[in-house]
């Protein structure tokens, strides 16, 4: 079914983060949420100041997960706005450049109430951690019909309820409620079974569907009846907690390197979101793992390998995002290459 959508803001959605077809999926009982939906409705404005306030109130309404999981999908759709900003940026080394000013943290979407696809998925699933419910957010593809793929274009929510395995996608969600109003919105994207999910959103990587017999890319492109017919036909041969558990298992910095390679694996012309990864993984080590004058050779070394090749992945394409993020990364590996000097010199005087 194809919705023409006419209102400004919605058609922005639509450009960036939605596709022009949607999924049918199978709807839980919206009917038992209405308490829940009056309740987060009449949430005070004096909680608009303090994201942690706010999210004790919200886990309050509910008395289990999934109540309370409905009370921060309603706030956050009825209360961050889809906002697309981007903005000519100013720096005295490298001039002039088109920069993305979008909140992603859920610190920034809570205070500036206004956020793309990550952003939303960010803050949902913040509030989940906080209620100790286990959630992600899932980047991935949503164009189909063939459409060549070389990059990721959305993000939604993946959440464990009454150990099994949902999905959410606030900003589809939102979309529906500025056009239809609230009753469409509630009935879209809300608790999807990963068999129907897939008809619309397939992950970077396949872990992230959490089937047993994961899509690949060029089936999903053909689209409905041939991801159907490939679900039918093809026998179980994936382990998804197994390889969820192998994930967890891991440090936050080599969750980066083991994306990048399933990303390569699942869709080797996807150079953006693998350069992201090895951008993300040498960024991690540079600010976030101990002070620098901690850090070792080898740590900085595999920063520096890493960062290299993400900014000759990003070299690759011409559009403003690669560029913006070359500089950025090229910004990173100068950084990392002095550090690696000041450690190498102290190494020589130590010798001496």
């Amino acid at each position: 079914m194809v919705y023409n959508l006419n209102i400004k803001s919605i058609i922005l959605i639509v450009f960036l983060c939605i596709p022009f077809s949607f999924s049918n999926a199978q709807e839980p009982a919206f009917g038992k949420y209405g308490s829940i939906d009056r309740q987060v409705k009449k949430t005070p404005d004096s909680l608009s100041n303090n994201i942690l306030h706010l999210h004790q109130y919200l886990d309050s309404i509910g008395i289990d997960d999934e109540e309370r999981i409905r009370a921060f999908y309603m706030w956050i759709i009825t209360n961050i706005k889809y906002s697309d900003q981007v903005e000519l940026l100013y720096d005295k080394h490298i001039y002039f450049y088109m920069g993305s000013n979008n909140c992603a943290s859920p610190v920034c979407v809570f205070k500036k109430k206004k956020a793309v696809c990550e952003g939303f998925s960010n803050l949902f699933q913040f509030f989940c951690l906080q209620s100790g419910i286990e959630a992600y957010t899932i980047g991935g593809y949503i164009s189909k019909n063939g459409v060549f793929q070389d990059r990721a274009t959305h993000s939604w929510n993946a959440v464990k309820i009454n150990n099994e395995w949902r999905f959410f996608d606030l900003t589809w969600a939102y979309a529906n409620l500025e056009h239809y109003g609230i009753k469409r919105s509630t009935n879209e994207f809300y608790m999807v079974d990963p068999y129907e999910f897939v008809l619309s959103h397939i992950p970077l990587i396949p872990m992230w569907q959490f089937i047993e017999t994961p899509v690949p890319l060029f089936v999903f492109n053909m689209g409905d009846e041939i991801i159907n017919s490939f679900l039918e036909k093809k026998k179980p041969n994936y382990n998804y907690l197994d390889s969820l558990k192998q994930y967890k298992s891991l440090s936050t910095r080599d969750k980066c390197l083991k994306t990048a390679n399933e990303i390569y694996k699942a869709n080797a012309s996807n150079k953006y979101n693998r350069a992201i990864e090895y951008y993300r993984y040498a960024f991690l080590i540079l600010h976030y793992q101990s002070s620098l004058e901690d850090k070792s050779l080898e740590e900085l070394d595999m920063a520096r390998e890493n960062i290299l090749e993400a900014m000759r992945l990003f070299k690759t394409s011409n559009d403003v995002s690669s560029q913006i993020m070359f500089l950025k990364a090229r910004d990173n590996s100068l950084v990392i290459q002095h550090w690696i000097q000041v450690l190498h010199n102290e190494k020589m005087k130590l010798r001496k």
